[in-house]
């Protein structure tokens, strides 16, 4: 009887895992640095030509500025947004 919820338990985090690397892996690592600057923005396109269809979502940038004074742009999963605010060193945040 105690085999059935251990089970479900790890089917739940096996997907989650899935989840969190399907959704982090379209994204490559900013450069280190301070967060600066955060911007999200919501995106929607047609599907196809002449569909009425929409697919909307959301983008999701940091800002950082690196030990030269340059600042660096960069699309982050909504998880990193979550967790990095502005004044955090980046990539640091990200592990919060």
């Amino acid at each position: 009887m105690r085999r059935a919820p251990a089970a479900l338990s790890a089917s739940v985090a096996a997907v989650a895992l899935l989840l969190t690397a399907s959704c982090s892996s379209g994204h490559e690592q900013g450069p280190a640095g301070r967060v600066v600057a955060k911007d999200r923005d919501y995106e929607c396109s047609s599907a196809r030509a002449g569909s009425k269809s929409r697919s909307c979502h959301w983008e999701y940038e940091l800002t950082t500025r690196d030990k030269d004074g340059q600042d660096h742009e960069f699309d982050v999963p909504h998880t990193v947004y979550d967790n990095c605010r502005r004044g955090s060193a980046y990539p640091s945040c990200i592990n919060r």
